[in-house]
């Protein structure tokens, strides 16, 4: 079992993430995945998406996902794991 709660590619990149919560699951856009930010404990990352802003809240920080998300090569996050909020963006 994967101990952390994101799956990595090994070999080249997927052309979406695959983000798994509780709720359904959202296959996101690399193309649209913007604005990465990180608190400086790296608790907790922020993105925005097709879908709206992305929160992800840990107990353990996230430097390492942050860090695989800048190579765009996260396949998957467990949102069931983790805490994971969306923030649809209205259009005005």
């Amino acid at each position: 079992m994967n101990e952390k709660p994101w799956y990595e590619m090994r070999n080249g990149r997927a052309p979406r993430l695959w983000l798994a919560l509780p709720e359904g699951n959202l296959l996101i856009s690399w193309e649209t995945i913007r604005k990465i930010r990180a608190t400086p404990d790296f608790l907790n990352l922020v993105f925005e998406c097709e879908y709206g802003i992305i929160t992800i809240c840990s107990a353990e920080p996230l430097r390492e996902l942050y860090e695989m998300m800048q190579m765009e090569m996260v396949r998957k996050i467990d949102g069931i794991r983790l805490t994971v909020k969306l923030a649809e963006i209205t259009a005005s």
